[in-house]
């Protein structure tokens, strides 16, 4: 007969869940509007596409000597609903999926801490 198995303990999400509960909780810039009106509609996919095209590779991954494709347009510092940097392509760079939603989040995050 095999031995039961014992679950592992979870590691807290508490401080991953921060700036999510802040959107949830109609606190955060973003809280009620839909992705058009955060300003990703028809002219933003227009625009990360063209810039894309001229930007393919992930910057990230570039600094790492890697090669991967950029799925992402990213803003470098977070607008926060302001158009005019929403719209600097300065403030835009290429990143990958992971390194998006991996490497960036957590600068993120860490800025957003005391």
């Amino acid at each position: 007969m095999a031995k039961p198995r014992r679950l592992k303990m979870l590691k807290p999400q508490v401080s991953t869940l921060k700036p999510k509960l802040a959107e949830m909780s109609g606190t955060g810039w973003r809280a009620g509007k839909t992705t058009t009106e955060r300003g990703y509609g028809y002219r933003w996919q227009q625009a990360r596409a063209r810039f894309l095209r001229a930007h393919p590779l992930c910057c990230y991954c570039e600094r790492q000597g890697l090669v991967r494709a950029a799925a992402v347009v990213d803003h470098i510092v977070p607008h926060h609903g302001d158009d005019t940097l929403f719209w600097d392509e300065k403030n835009w760079q290429p990143l990958c999926k992971p390194c998006h939603d991996g490497a960036k989040a957590a600068e993120e995050r860490g800025a957003r801490q005391p």
